[in-house]
């Protein structure tokens, strides 16, 4: 379903005519909601850039929603947990820190251990690499993406569609009518959609895993799938 039919069927729900630029936000909202719900395949991608000699630390691209594997040039490189990372390299914890609220991602790597990257530490909205890069590296992210937005315009791009929008469009229209229900402060869409909107999500799940599970099978062969000459060959049948 395109994003002008998407934007339509939205507005026949919440009864409103006047909230087209709206609608077609919440559509956008809702479709990286979906996307952070489940990792869809066509929404793993690649990123690359160049490390610094002497900077451990890297932003994740904009889009990123999770799920990376990242090589320094040709080296997979093994993921460490923050804590693990902080005692393996006995890093200093911000003096102010509230003791109670202390979190890893203040964690700074101690020392001037600079090489070729082995670990990588995920902290927040950015990661570290262990040891600190001594040179340039070329760096690689294979990760999860949400979806790129859709112009918001009234007019625009109304045939737009992807992945989500054909095959679960029933998600995004609850999606982005719960949304629009939330604004209108309106009780009783508000509980109808909720609910519409999980049920669409978790039929979303099971059919998008069904399908993985049907992909990842393999079918044995059975007697059925050989000639009688070669069947006999495989068991050692002999014919007298």
């Amino acid at each position: 379903m395109n994003y002008g039919t998407l934007q339509t069927r939205v507005s026949d729900y919440l009864d409103r005519d006047d909230l087209t630029t709206k609608i077609r936000g919440w559509i956008n909202d809702t479709r990286k909601d979906i996307a952070i719900k489940y990792d869809f395949d066509y929404l793993y991608v690649e990123s690359t850039t160049t490390t610094t000699a002497g900077c451990a630390n890297y932003a994740y691209p904009a889009d990123y929603l999770g799920h990376e594997v990242i090589w320094v040039n040709y080296k997979k490189l093994a993921r460490l947990r923050a804590r693990e990372a902080d005692e393996l390299t006995q890093s200093d914890i911000t003096a102010t820190a509230a003791k109670l609220y202390l979190t890893t991602e203040q964690g700074v790597i101690g020392g001037t251990n600079q090489g070729s990257p082995d670990y990588y530490i995920e902290r927040g909205m950015e990661f570290q690499l262990y040891p600190t890069p001594d040179d340039a590296y070329t760096l690689t992210l294979k990760y999860f993406a949400q979806p790129s937005s859709w112009t918001e315009s009234t007019t625009a791009d109304d045939a737009e569609e992807d992945y989500i929008s054909r095959f679960h469009f029933e998600a995004i229209i609850w999606g982005a009518s719960l949304r629009g229900a939330i604004y209108l402060d309106d009780e009783q869409k508000k509980a109808s959609y909720g609910g519409a909107y999980d049920t669409a999500v978790k039929e979303m799940v099971a059919r998008e895993m069904k399908k993985k599970t049907r992909d990842m099978k393999v079918r044995i062969k059975t007697w059925k799938d050989f000639d009688l000459a070669t069947f006999e060959r495989l068991h050692k049948i002999t014919t007298e």
